[in-house]
Order: C-alpha cells, then structure tokens, then sequence
C-alpha cells in the first residue's frame, strides 16, 4: 500500500462512522423519478436540480419520467426502490399532501414511504379568465359565482390537481359554487379557456403572464398573500380582500424511507446549498418559478404535514375524490 493511500486510511479511520460511510458515497448514477412528462415546468424544474446536484456530488443524476394519475405512478415506484441512496422522488403537493386526501387507497404512503430530504421549488399560481369574462378583480368574480350558483365554468389539468383545489381554497370564503371541468393536462384546458368554452383557471403565474402578454387571458390576481416580482402590476390575493389564500405548489427532493441517515445528511446539503447559488436561482425564475428558501429536514418533514393537513381540508370541504 501506498504511503498516501495509508494516509487516507488512516483518516478514514478517525473519522466518525457515518462520515466515513457518507465519503463513498455517491460511487454510481443516481436516477431521480419525476411523476411528470417531459417538457413542464415540473420536468424542466427537476432537469435542473438533477444537473447540480450530479455536479456536486461528482455522478450522474439522471431524470427518469414517470407520469400519471396525479403523481402517483411515480411515487409508488420511488416507495418500492431499494433503499440504498440510488433512486431519489421529486415529490410535491399532489404526491405528498393532495392524494393521500383524495385517494381513499393509495399504494404508499408519504409519511412513512418516503424520508424527506430539502424542498428546492416554490411554483406560484394566478386566477385567471377568458378574456371577455365580465369581472375585473377577484372579488367581483366571487361575488358574480356566488350570486349565480354553477353558472360558471372553471377548467382544470385534473380531479384532485392544484388547479382544481386551488380554485376551490379562492372561492371557499366567499361560498361562489362554481362548475369544475377537468381536462387531461394544462394545455388543453387552457385551449377551452382561450376558446371561451370555460371561464375560469387557475394556472401557473408563469403561463399566466405568457397568455396575458399575448392578450388571451385575463389575470385577477396571483394565489399568494403578497404581489410577485413575475407579475409584479397584479394584487396578491390579501390586496384582493382574501388573506386566507395562499395557493403553490412546491417540489422537494426525497427518498425510500431506510434510506442510510449519512447519504440523506449529504443530499439535504447538498440541495440546500445548490437553492442559495444566484445562478441556479436565476435558472428557475427563468421558469417562472423561485428557488426555495433552504430548510433543514425536521422542518421538511414538518411542513409536509401541516401542508398535507392544509389541502386535506379543502378537499373534504369540495367533496373532492378520485375513488
């Protein structure tokens, strides 16, 4: 043995156990299964973490799509991956909060399936209407669904999907009852939308500005509490008279739970720094959508479960189910 390779052994060896057994780590291409199709915002968004991530941590990380069903296609395999570090889930509201609600039997559980790693993507949302819609603000649209119950018409990319509950949370304080239309998918909604068929949607802040530079929707207001730097002329939803709501999505990084704590230590660094460089926050606005603040993972893991409780309660107040 080398005189340096003996040097390296012998660090190694005063090391704490876990350190040590974090250094080998990773030695192979890690695949990282997004529950979207190619070519979202979600894709793109997980296209860039898998990059820097693999360049921190010196392997591949690979995006494997596997979409479907809200999500859960794709969480189910995660749930069943060995749990050796190698297979990581891109989970977020739908996966992790939403379909435990509106699922009465769902193949995994994400509380006790998956150990949650570090969030990385806020995904902000906007109201929005079809361009001759006879309201100019949230609150006359409310009041117009509220003084005429189901005469109109909301579309959304699915039962269950944050467009629909989503809606559901803005228009839950005001009592409006309105029509929900699935669609499969954003896109077709958005072409009943445009083509007057539907009235309403709720959709990402980033399309929503597209459409409205191009004069095909109108834009009430984003879902948040305050105003966002991508719209900034558009009320937040408290300038709007509604300080309950605040409607995102948010994507994370997570695992097979018995995932070994020393690989799930260096993920969560690794992600939480990767959210702090301008760069790769630029990357993501570029999308339309914002790094996350870094959090540790007892509050990852917390906030999964009041999130899960957040939207569990709208769904049970809309009746919303997928069985």
């Amino acid at each position: 043995m080398s005189r340096r390779s003996l040097a390296g052994a012998a660090i190694v060896g005063l090391l704490p156990p876990a350190t040590a057994f974090a250094q080998n780590y990773p030695s192979r291409p890690i695949r990282l299964i997004v529950p979207w199709p190619a070519g979202g915002i979600a894709d793109a968004s997980g296209r860039i973490i898998a990059q820097h991530l693999g360049e921190r941590l010196s392997v591949q990380v690979f995006v494997d799509n596997r979409g479907g069903a809200n999500g859960r296609i794709g969480a189910e395999l995660a749930a069943k991956a060995v749990p050796d570090g190698q297979t990581l889930f891109m989970a977020s509201a739908e996966t992790h909060s939403i379909n435990p609600a509106i699922y009465r039997t769902l193949p995994y559980s994400p509380t006790r399936d998956f150990v949650a790693i570090a969030p990385f993507v806020l995904n902000p949302f906007a109201l929005v209407a079809r361009m001759d819609f006879p309201a100019d603000s949230v609150r006359e649209v409310m009041a117009l669904a509220k003084a005429s119950p189901w005469k109109f018409t909301y579309a959304s990319w699915g039962i269950g999907s944050t467009s629909q509950i989503g809606m559901e949370m803005i228009s839950a304080p005001s009592g409006a009852q309105m029509v929900h239309v699935p669609f499969p998918g954003e896109a077709p909604g958005v072409v009943a939308l445009m083509a007057g068929q539907v009235d309403l949607m709720v959709l990402p802040a980033a399309r929503a500005n597209t459409f409205r530079r191009e004069g095909k929707v109108k834009v009430f207001a984003v879902t948040l509490q305050e105003r966002h730097p991508l719209l900034p002329d558009v009320p937040g939803m408290r300038e709007e008279g509604f300080p309950s709501v605040n409607v995102a999505n948010w994507f994370g990084i997570t695992a097979p739970t018995k995932t070994p704590s020393p690989y799930v230590d260096r993920l969560a660094a690794e992600v939480n720094a990767i959210v702090q460089v301008p760069e790769i926050r630029a990357q993501f606005q570029s999308l339309g959508v914002d790094a996350h603040a870094p959090m540790t993972q007892q509050a990852f893991q917390d906030f999964l479960a009041s999130d899960a409780d957040r939207w569990a309660d709208v769904v049970r107040r809309a009746n919303i189910s997928l069985d």
